[in-house]
């Protein structure tokens, strides 16, 4: 659920599209469930999975992620999170062992190095950057291993890309240290790295997808790769509520006037089938969109009534659609000729001090007002 995440590790052996490992038909079967938000499905088939194929390289972590991915759509923040923790020190031994067995096989060291990092989540969710990076370090170091010694395997490109593109937002300590380590600490190498396991890799692809697409609609401010990338996320997940979220946006950016409200509807039809949990996380991010589009439509009271229900009504852990929802905000009151609330919407979004395009955009139109495009 929590694909805004830019230190997302998750990713899924090349070798799985050739049904190389006994097993691999199920994992297969969960993963496709799991990315369909059939939770409770997901659970069951990798849960079966990892009884009956233990020695399987990727189904230890996936079920973790499967497990973590269902709270997150049923609890609350804190209790998928400490579900996250105590399952991955639950599989740290398992993949001691299997690494231990399999020496011979980089797949296993693949997956072992993810789960060491995957804990990095949990500290991202608390912006304690410094504690982020040194929890993600460790896995890191083994995952860049397999890459240099298994080049063939390009899902590994997706966390050395999430790693060379996180340093470069961060401070100096963290950059001077991920470019010590001999990576390029920028942002481009990032994107770089995770684009080729979007157009290379077997399975990091959905994964790889879903954060280029995050990144280029509310980082990169670039809706023209975000709409590639996530319109192929919604042709092989059509029932992905966050992968058609992602399309509306950068449906809407790019002026794609023309398809934008059959994709409004698909949505509102996703919105039954949503957990309570996901309704209040996903609710706030649909009204942020609807805003969007009836500010392109210069609609400016529509645009502000939804904005305003996406702020009163943000329950997210990362913040930053509620910067969109702030900035916009203001640009709205702008276009409304109210200086005074534009204002302070804009110091509403720059409080918020994350790393989203938003930032600059709020620091230029506090000093000079946004007069449309």
């Amino acid at each position: 659920m929590v694909r805004c995440s830019i230190i997302t590790l998750i990713f899924f052996s090349t070798l799985f599209s050739k049904d190389y490992y006994e097993g691999d038909h199920l994992v297969k079967d969960g993963v496709y469930a799991l990315y369909n938000y059939e939770f409770d499905s997901a659970v069951t088939i990798l849960t079966n999975a990892r009884d009956q194929y233990p020695d399987h390289p990727g189904v230890h972590l996936i079920w973790v992620a499967a497990r973590w991915v269902r709270s997150q759509a049923n609890d609350s923040f804190e209790e998928a999170n400490i579900l996250l923790e105590t399952d991955l020190v639950l599989i740290q031994p398992v993949y001691e062992e299997l690494v231990d067995r399999f020496d011979y096989d980089q797949t296993y060291q693949l997956y072992r190095g993810s789960a060491l990092s995957l804990s990095a989540r949990v500290t991202l969710g608390k912006k304690k950057w410094l504690k982020t990076f040194f929890r993600a370090y460790k896995g890191f170091s083994i995952i860049d291993n397999v890459a240099k010694k298994s080049p063939e395997i390009k899902d590994a490109r997706l966390p050395i890309g999430i790693v060379e593109y996180y340093s470069a937002m961060s401070n100096i300590l963290i950059k001077w240290a991920v470019e010590l380590y001999g990576l390029d600490a920028s942002r481009e190498a990032g994107l770089n790295e995770i684009s080729m396991a979007a157009n290379e890799g077997d399975w990091a692809w959905i994964e790889a997808k879903g954060i280029l697409s995050f990144l280029y609609l509310w980082v990169e401010d670039e809706p023209i790769l975000a709409f590639k990338h996530s319109k192929d996320l919604v042709a092989h997940f059509p029932k992905n509520y966050y992968f058609n979220l992602l399309l509306l946006e950068s449906m809407i950016r790019i002026g794609n006037s023309q398809n934008i409200k059959a994709i409004i509807e698909d949505i509102e039809l996703l919105s039954p089938n949503l957990t309570h949990r996901q309704k209040e996380w996903y609710g706030s991010y649909f009204d942020y969109e609807r805003a969007l589009f009836f500010f392109h439509q210069k609609k400016y009271s529509d645009a502000l009534e939804f904005l305003n229900s996406a702020i009163n009504s943000y329950t997210a852990e990362l913040d930053i659609i509620l910067g969109n929802a702030y900035l916009l905000q203001g640009m709205t009151y702008d276009m409304m000729n109210d200086r005074n609330e534009a204002k302070s919407s804009y110091k509403k979004c720059l409080k918020l001090d994350n790393f989203s395009s938003t930032m600059n955009k709020a620091k230029q139109y506090l000093n000079q007002p946004y007069q449309g495009h």
